[in-house]
């Protein structure tokens, strides 16, 4: 049973947020707390986790890019197959040289009221 938590799910694995697989949503990551003093995020790469079988509803990138005075990450995603879960993972690299890595799961499901 998926219990609720900040509008995330849980399950077995840990938290995962749900889209329907028609939705374009924008997730975004917040360094700021972790960010030493004066540092900002210069790049900021994505990935999503492919799943087999998943062919051209697999969920994809739409757009991504650094906001906030260079202390949040965003990705746009579109699509995904109904039934799966992907993982979303974030690496960046900080104007001081350091490079953290965060990942998150986003379940696919035709949402309904």
């Amino acid at each position: 049973m998926a219990l609720t938590q900040s509008g995330f799910k849980k399950d077995v694995v840990g938290t995962y947020i749900l889209k329907d697989p028609g939705a374009i949503i924008t997730y975004t990551i917040d360094w700021e707390d972790w960010l030493s003093t004066g540092s900002n995020v210069s790049t900021s790469t994505w990935t999503i986790s492919t799943v087999t079988g998943d062919g051209a509803n697999a969920m994809s990138k739409v757009s991504d890019g650094i906001t906030n005075a260079n202390k949040h990450t965003y990705i746009e995603v579109q699509k995904g197959t109904a039934g799966n879960t992907y993982t979303i993972k974030n690496t960046v690299v900080t104007t001081d040289g350091t490079t953290d890595v965060r990942r998150f799961r986003v379940r696919v499901e035709e949402r309904f009221l």
